[in-house]
């Protein structure tokens, strides 16, 4: 794992075959990181079904600093370099980004260069409506703690967008079966034996782990495996 809660985890459906995944392996060591191009890729990890490293990237910026010899404020230039975590689990068909939203953006152009553009890589929204479905199978003992609406109606003259903290599991149920697609942002608490972890679920695609724990790996395994049991996001 190369990312340790609290951490935030962008899922993008992965769509790469064996023979695919073995070239693009292949263009991410040709497309090492160097400073002359300014960015490229540091590998962690190269596994059968499962790749993991980071999008190196260099930017120049300018900087303002003060000069004790002439008493001025100057202007520098300085590289500033920028870290973005990924990994590749194909036994899921997933692409899994540890950064915020706006870096998958960067990490599919990069990866689609490596590969050619011989690999599929699609953004979906998550149905959290099903995905509770396909979660409560997974652990029973999940319980929401809070959600956000969008076009939310208490009474036929009011609608807006309400952050509501909850309340029984039956309400939830209720209001996540009314408001479906409406529903943007799911809060949720999963029990692993051992200790209660909170979890956030977007509908951009986005997961923010709250809690730092120590099965990290088993909390997101068990996640993708109700999102593609429940077909929230449709399969490569």
């Amino acid at each position: 794992m190369i990312e340790s809660s609290p951490l935030t985890v962008n899922l993008v459906r992965a769509d790469i075959a064996e023979e695919e995944y073995e070239s693009l392996i292949s263009g991410l060591k040709d497309m090492e990181y160097t400073r002359n191009r300014s960015y490229g890729f540091s590998l962690e990890s190269v596994e059968e079904s499962l790749l993991s490293g980071h999008l190196v990237i260099t930017t120049p910026t300018n900087i303002q600093e003060f000069d004790e010899e002439t008493q001025t404020v100057v202007k520098k230039q300085i590289d500033r370099t920028e870290l973005i975590p990924f990994r590749i689990d194909l036994a899921n068909d997933f692409l899994e980004v540890f950064s915020n939203q706006d870096d998958v953006s960067k990490i599919k152009t990069r990866l689609g260069e490596a590969s050619n553009w011989d690999i599929g890589l699609t953004e979906y929204p998550l149905d959290l409506s099903a995905l509770y479905e396909g979660l409560i199978v997974q652990d029973n003992e999940l319980s929401i703690k809070s959600m956000k609406i969008n076009n939310f109606s208490p009474s036929s003259d009011v609608t807006g967008s309400y952050h509501l903290k909850m309340f029984e599991g039956n309400k939830a149920k209720e209001l996540l079966s009314e408001y479906g697609d409406n529903v943007s942002y799911l809060g949720a608490e999963f029990d692993n034996g051992t200790e209660r972890i909170t979890v956030g679920f977007f509908r951009s695609g986005s997961i923010r782990l709250y809690t730092n724990s120590e099965k990290d790996d088993q909390l997101l395994t068990t996640i993708k495996t109700a999102i593609n049991e429940t077909e929230v996001m449709p399969s490569a």
